[in-house]
């Protein structure tokens, strides 16, 4: 059965997560659970390759969905990484991280921020950090209605980004600094009713919590505006205030370490030409391989 570049990808993220899983065994309070998420996660996979043959005899609905599925197979593939992390790495990286941004800047960043807190300030950046589950989606759709070649594309380069960035969390397991400096922050941020409402979601929603280096959330922002640049770059202009606010916002909001923020552009400059390297050649396999 011929595999598209995002499904190959996917089913081989959750291969390795599964392996991990075992090994992992006895460590974590359920694997049998995780590995249940995996398979069924593996099963709607192998559903979107059937569909995908007959792409073109779809609902126009249903096209959609077999091309955007990450929009739910990451999230759910993200909060399954909750209980791994610490098992695989028991050990923090804060010190680290903070000792990194101590050394570039003589301070901690998140701690120095506290002279410019404000609540129009928090506000703002508040809703700036969660425009990170919608402005990659937004360039999607944007894509989508022009040129679903370069949409496909660009959903590969973000299922392999968000790839790269969970290894990391691996590599460098850390809370962040509203958990490691919290002693630290004498000013309280989180004083207006749109700032304790997104704080107190995102804490109810997320459990995973190891995972700030590399940023996330800048590795996105930086991803869009890459690829809206080179492909869309009519939309550059709009995303680029978004994008600029919500890697503020990671520090400001006491989320990530500058050195997070560092990461994650680094990580968004390299994915997107590997990625491209990578889809192009999966598709020129998939060209060659003989039809059945």
């Amino acid at each position: 059965m011929r595999l598209r570049p995002l499904e190959a990808l996917n089913l081989l993220t959750l291969a390795l997560l599964s392996a991990l899983t075992l090994w992992l065994d006895g460590r974590i309070p359920d694997a049998g659970a995780i590995l249940t998420r995996y398979a069924l996660m593996a099963g709607a996979v192998a559903l979107v390759v059937v569909a995908v043959r007959r792409e073109d005899r779809l609902p126009p609905v249903l096209q959609f969905v077999v091309n955007f599925y990450p929009m739910a197979f990451i999230p759910i593939l993200y909060e399954s990484l909750g209980p791994l992390i610490p098992a695989a790495r028991p050990i923090a990286s804060d010190r680290m991280l903070i000792a990194a941004d101590r050394a570039l800047f003589g301070t901690d960043p998140t701690v120095y921020l506290q002279r410019f807190i404000h609540p129009f300030l928090t506000d703002l950046f508040f809703v700036a950090y969660v425009a990170y589950y919608f402005i990659a989606i937004a360039l999607g759709v944007v894509f989508w209605t022009r040129d679903r070649a370069v949409a496909r594309r660009f959903i590969f380069t973000l299922a392999f980004a968000y790839a790269l960035s969970y290894a990391g969390y691996f590599v460098v397991p850390a809370l962040g600094p509203r958990v490691a400096l919290a002693a630290s922050h004498t000013v309280p941020l989180e004083t207006t009713a749109v700032s304790r409402a997104i704080s107190a979601t995102l804490d109810e929603l997320e459990q995973t919590k190891f995972d700030v280096f590399p940023s996330g959330h800048t590795m996105i922002a930086v991803i869009v505006l890459i690829v809206a640049f080179e492909r869309a770059r009519d939309t550059f202009w709009w995303f680029l205030p978004v994008a600029i606010c919500l890697v503020i916002s990671t520090v400001y909001c006491r989320f990530h370490y500058v050195v997070d923020i560092i990461g994650g552009t680094l990580v968004a400059i390299l994915a997107v030409p590997l990625g491209d390297r990578i889809y192009d050649q999966l598709t020129k396999t998939e060209r060659l391989r003989p039809q059945v």
